[in-house]
């Protein structure tokens, strides 16, 4: 789990089951991407919200506009947000990045370089960066 802007974390659905990592960085919501929970579940400590979606080009675009929407809200009020997927390295950093672009008015391509500046992992599949770009976009306006 890293931390690629401030009160906005990236990881995996592994981190997003560790009570005592997400108790550490006071998060308070998980963003969860995927189609399947955390092995031990989700720490009863965090409000999780569930936006299944695919990698590549099967990714959905509402649950992906609803998972930046969410995110975006949450880290306006102040609260510390874990957006993750199976490996954070698509899907978590793409709607991390549209998220940080509109709550800083900052270009999405700045926002996906900071994201990759904060974590080694990202490698977002270009469908799911052809979909964040649209998403940033209609947002924005």
């Amino acid at each position: 789990m890293n931390e690629v802007a401030t009160n906005l974390y990236v990881g995996t659905v592994e981190d997003a089951g560790e009570a005592q990592l997400l108790d550490e960085h006071s998060v308070s919501l998980v963003v969860s991407l995927t189609f399947s929970s955390p092995e031990q579940g989700f720490p009863s400590s965090v409000d999780v919200v569930e936006h299944p979606m695919m990698d590549g080009p099967r990714c959905d675009r509402d649950s992906f506009e609803s998972a930046v929407s969410r995110t975006l809200n949450s880290l306006k009020s102040g609260e510390a947000v874990l957006v993750h997927c199976s490996r954070g390295a698509s899907r978590s950093p793409s709607v991390a990045a549209v998220s940080l672009a509109l709550r800083s008015g900052v270009d999405i391509n700045e926002a996906f370089q900071q994201v990759q500046d904060g974590r080694e992992e990202v490698d977002p599949h270009e469908d799911v960066v052809r979909l964040a770009v649209e998403v940033y976009r209609d947002l924005r306006n």
